[in-house]
């Protein structure tokens, strides 16, 4: 395939402007604690693009310990790990008491080293349950799940009202607002009063039609306090967690277009209908004096369990961030000054922790290798438009928007052949859908089935037992629903790169400029420049984005690695970076790659371009990259369960894990994850960080604006903090946070998770990815940051950007520099002093 490059509409993100046709104060104020509710909650992206996401991220301006209490109000549930797991901790030595001791000094707690190892033997019980809504107490009060009652019917409109493309009939009223949508089916749905919320179509028909219009009403019947609403509102939220998180993506996309959106609100509205009604219902009763003490039952300060939950889990990552000192004091005290005069290759890879196993690995088949760390969109905002299709995937972090689209088309084709070409595509995905609708038709699935169902019994016992052989790059991810299909091309297609047709020439200096400064390569250049991408090759896993490039959506790095190279090789380009200061020699020669982070194989694009004077170099590289890969398959053995296999099964072993459709692990993604390095490379190179490292190339003296220092404070390490969040939280409260058991997971609406065949949408990681079985296989720290750089840069940056400031003084991150090449390293505690 050839790609060109088109310049899309200008995307302007536009703050939503609040919209309502109520006038009173009172209403207005009602309205103000909703959507400061509705703030709280984090997006969750869809399937298809499935991004890490910090479940916490609407709650950054808080310190990371009034959250902790804040959740165990809201939810009745905590945010931190139980004494049973402490105590695991503290019998094998993994927290001494030690550092016991320095996380009581740290917090000025009053608690002692003593009382808090009493604490593992006698624990006092768990705090009292938090703030609960109507369907809580009508649940606990009269035997009767009114929770699931209201979960269930709440998820069942939401999987219509937004499905893609997986129902065979679509909702007639999808136009409309949700609330409004919601409204108008239930004035024909009996369901909800056939369950027993009585006069529920009556309460329904007296509601205003806006939800901004309904919420203040609603608030006003259920007679809260202001002092209460927020939390209360935000508790109704987390009753509908995954859902929630849902539509917030949803409201956050069309806000990025410049379009404003209530859905939130409305599904706020919604879920408000149900706690009137059975606040009506169940009035007589005593409900109100129930819920009311719920609301007004806070405690003032951090219960007695909780404190020791903190410190316990500040003496966790205490013990972590001690152990990383120390190894990178000791590697810079053990240093040579040699610096390699030209390396036979330099590999750029993402600074995925999965990129720190495989660049040791790289780099000790050859002491010619090189290796970088560098966000994995490689600086390239582009939009990716697969050849035959509409629309293209964003290739870079969640939060920016893409400022050039890359299309594909055929190589060496006339106008008509690309045309004849498209047309035949459109043919078979016009074949493949009208034979879906067959098979999924209410009157026909049943005919299928019985005439065509036999036919399928050879692919059911093939794929079963892998009967069909290793399947090459041209397969699509299989998985439970349909149209998640990431398509990968073969490393050999061609490619004919013609930057300049969409990209204005000063554009791509600018772009192939930024790329070449972020990562620190601005001279000694090899030979041969690898850009590698990574991407993940599983079956049947519909979180399959997850395991793809984060800094690229939640897609595979190759498009961006290939536009990155063909930039760079550009004579006009090279040319113009010269007057920057940047020399590229002439027999530099810039190549993109793929690492398939499941099975370790790293794949070569665009080899046919390769002058042949480089062939010699280019069999050379593919050799250690082969050598490399199996290298990094005999270390991963042993986190996968093979490790007492010989090499030739584990190799065997590991391949057809990607291609095992029941395998729930076939790879451990990001599990582990703990630390973000930014640093230049001989800080690390010596070190075996065990795959739980981000690492960032950085030179803070080429770094003479300190602009690149900005850019990875602002964006690489909020995305890892991100990562570093979500698996946190997926850990410590699967059930909350997390997806649960992957076994039992139904596909909804092409772009979810649902747990069986209802329920609230999953919001998180499943636990197969954070638990072996046994044991954890995700350790639940925050990111402990380490960068060499000044302090006083560090700080600037900080004081810049509240974002930052928010993570790094509200205990979200840990924040660390590095001087004196590695001999000093500082702690920045939350009072902005560094230790």
């Amino acid at each position: 395939m050839t790609t060109t490059l088109e310049a899309p509409t200008e995307l302007i993100i536009v703050q939503p402007v609040v919209k309502t046709a109520v006038a009173t104060t009172e209403n207005l104020n009602w309205l103000k604690l909703a959507r400061h509710a509705c703030l709280r909650i984090p997006p969750l992206w869809p399937l298809q693009s499935f991004v890490a996401v910090n479940p916490f991220v609407g709650l950054v301006s808080k310190p990371f310990a009034e959250v902790c209490d804040l959740m165990q109000r809201v939810t009745s549930d905590s945010m931190l790990m139980s004494v049973e797991y402490f105590r695991q901790q503290f019998a094998r030595g993994r927290i001494t008491s030690q550092d016991l001791a320095e996380a009581v000094t740290r917090s000025n707690s009053d608690l002692t080293t003593s009382q808090l190892l009493i604490w593992l033997k006698k624990p006092e019980p768990y705090p009292a349950s938090g703030m609960q809504s109507l369907a809580d107490v009508a649940t606990a009060k009269f035997q009767r799940n009114w929770s699931g009652l209201v979960t269930e019917e709440i998820s069942k409109w939401c999987a219509a009202y937004f499905d893609e493309g997986q129902a065979a009939w679509r909702m007639p009223w999808k136009k409309l607002p949700l609330f409004a949508a919601w409204k108008q089916a239930s004035a024909i749905d009996a369901t909800p009063e056939m369950l027993g919320f009585k006069g529920f179509r009556k309460l329904i028909a007296e509601l205003p039609e806006s939800a901004t219009e309904a919420i203040p009403a609603l608030l006003d019947m259920l007679g809260i306090t202001p002092a209460s609403a927020e939390d209360y509102l935000h508790r109704l939220l987390m009753t509908l967690p995954g859902w929630s998180s849902y539509v917030q993506h949803h409201v956050r996309e069309k806000a990025t277009h410049g379009r404003h959106d209530e859905s939130l609100i409305d599904l706020l509205a919604v879920r408000l209908v149900f706690e009137v009604a059975l606040l009506n219902q169940f009035a007589s009763v005593g409900i109100r004096a129930h819920w009311t003490d719920s609301l007004t039952g806070k405690t003032s300060g951090l219960s007695l369990t909780t404190q020791k939950q903190l410190l316990w889990h500040s003496a966790l990552e205490i013990g972590f961030q001690r152990e990383l000192c120390a190894k990178i004091t000791y590697a810079a005290q053990n240093s040579s000054d040699s610096k390699q005069a030209r390396p036979a290759v330099q590999a750029v890879f993402c600074i995925d922790v999965r990129s720190e196993v495989i660049r040791r690995s790289l780099e000790s088949v050859s002491a010619g290798v090189e290796t970088l760390g560098f966000a994995g969109f490689f600086g390239m905002p582009i939009e990716y438009v697969p050849f035959g299709q509409r629309h293209g995937t964003s290739q870079l972090p969640v939060f920016f928007s893409p400022k050039y689209r890359v299309r594909e088309h055929l190589p060496h084709a006339t106008p008509e052949q690309d045309k004849h070409a498209r047309r035949q595509l459109q043919l078979g995905r016009r074949v493949s859908h009208s034979w879906n609708a067959f098979k999924t038709s209410a009157v026909s699935c049943f005919s299928f089935v019985e005439a065509a169902g036999v036919g399928y019994a050879w692919n059911l016992v093939k794929d079963s037992f892998q009967l069909g052989g290793k399947k090459d790059a041209h397969t699509c991810h299989s998985c439970a629903a349909p149209n998640l299909h990431q398509h990968k091309r073969l490393a050999h297609d061609p490619i004919d790169m013609q930057p300049e047709a969409g990209i204005p020439h000063e554009d791509q200096v600018q772009l192939g400029l930024g790329a070449l400064k972020n990562m620190g390569l601005t001279s000694n250049f090899a030979r041969l420049v690898m850009l590698c991408g990574h991407g993940s090759n599983t079956t049947n896993n519909p979180y399959a984005a997850g395991l793809d490039c984060g800094a690229c959506g939640g897609h595979a790095g190759d498009s961006n690695a290939r536009v990155a190279a063909a930039i760079l090789n550009q004579a006009a380009v090279r040319a113009q970076l010269e007057q920057h200061g940047i020399f590229i020699p002439h027999d530099t020669r810039f190549i993109a790659a793929l690492h398939d982070t499941t099975t370790d194989e790293i794949s070569l694009f665009d080899t046919d371009s390769v002058p042949p004077s480089h062939e010699t170099d280019l069999l050379q590289l593919q050799l250690w990259l082969d050598q490399a890969a199996q290298h990094n398959r005999l270390q991963r053995a042993t986190h996968l369960g093979i490790s007492n296999h010989e090499t030739a099964e584990i190799e065997k072993l590991i391949h057809q894990r990607s291609r095992d459709w029941a395998q729930v692990r076939p790879e451990w993604g990001l599990a582990g994850n703990a630390a973000f390095i930014v640093a230049p490379r001989e800080r690390t190179q010596s070190l075996n960080l065990q795959g739980r490292a981000f690492l960032h190339n950085y030179n803070h003296r080429a770094d003479t604006t300190k602009s690149t220092l900005e850019l990875i404070m602002t964006a690489p390490m909020i995305v890892t903090n991100w990562i570093n969040l979500q698996y946190y939280a997926s850990t410590v409260n699967n059930r909350l946070w997390g997806s649960g058991n992957k076994v039992t997971h139904n596909v909804v609406g092409t772009f979810g998770i649902q747990q069986g065949n209802g329920g609230d949408l999953q919001s998180g990681l499943p636990l197969q990815s954070v638990h072996d079985g046994e044991n954890w296989m995700h350790e639940p720290l925050r990111l402990s940051v380490f960068i060499e750089a000044p302090r006083s840069d560090i700080d600037a940056v900080i004081a810049n950007h509240e974002s930052v400031r928010q993570l790094v003084e509200n205990g979200w991150l840990h924040l660390h520099a590095i001087e004196d090449e590695g001999h000093t390293i500082l702690r920045r505690a939350e009072n902005g002093i560094w230790v």
